[in-house]
């Protein structure tokens, strides 16, 4: 079952008419439920703006997409803002987090907007908090919490709703590689344990070897795809493999943290 589908989009910047730069070309993509999609490119490929449509936050100048079935195009403002919070998780490389919230506060706060019942805000409360391995900082301001816990405290938070799926951008942009590891893991926890639909965009070769299946985006195209078998390291040696065959500007990855 396709959670989210992306047929032909292409993204067109320019004024009167005037095409000044295109960002994205007739990318397809389909993802199922229960997959662990990345996608990477070189600086400048068009990974940003595809995650920002299909995140509802930019729209295609051409192409279509579909998220459980509902086209995002053709909601009003009121309904496309309930769709974004209800059937949409995010996860930013800057965390986005309320300084002026606890740590549980801010998990639960999709749930609380939505009225849900007490008991049911503590139950998938304390499933979330359990996985993530963040139950003892629950009660801790942001700014008490490593970044580590920080991403994971996000990562609870954008789950907590159960939505059709959750995208990330850059989520280890942010961390040294002890808190990445320690995030990723409770990604992957999250996607083999809970079901939970991902799609992550990366520069980090790292974190995509987490990912079950990654596409590799160039000068806004599709340019090729490669799934994982059982071995992590072998698919991380891959997409090293894949990024030198991209070429482009990856000056921000370090290969070291493999």
């Amino acid at each position: 079952m396709s959670v989210l589908k992306a047929q032909g989009l292409t993204k067109v910047y320019g004024t009167k008419g005037k095409m000044v730069y295109k960002a994205l070309e007739d990318i397809h993509l389909d993802i199922q439920k229960g997959e662990f999609v990345g996608v990477m490119g070189p600086s400048g490929s068009g990974k940003t703006t595809l995650l920002n449509i299909l995140a509802t936050i930019d729209k295609a100048t051409s192409g279509k997409v579909e998220i459980n079935g509902t086209d995002p195009a053709s909601l009003d403002n009121k309904k496309l803002a309930l769709f974004r919070r209800r059937e949409l998780g995010f996860i930013f490389q800057d965390f986005n987090l309320l300084d002026t919230l606890s740590i549980k506060e801010n998990i639960i706060l999709p749930l609380v907007l939505e009225n849900a019942h007490v008991n049911e805000i503590e139950t998938r409360l304390n499933t979330s908090a359990d996985l993530l391995n963040i139950s003892h900082i629950l009660h801790k301001r942001t700014y008490e919490v490593s970044g580590g816990q920080k991403q994971r405290a996000a990562i609870a938070r954008a789950m907590i709703h159960k939505p059709a799926i959750l995208l990330a951008d850059e989520l280890t942009g942010n961390l040294d590689s002890k808190s990445a590891k320690d995030v990723m893991d409770s990604l992957k926890d999250l996607n083999e344990q809970m079901g939970a639909t991902i799609m992550m965009v990366t520069h980090d070769p790292f974190a995509a070897s987490y990912c079950k299946r990654i596409v590799f985006i160039k000068d806004g195209k599709f340019f090729s795809e490669i799934r994982r078998g059982t071995n992590r390291q072998a698919f991380f040696q891959q997409i090293l493999d894949s990024l030198s065959v991209l070429g482009g500007n990856f000056d921000e990855v370090s290969p070291a943290r493999g």
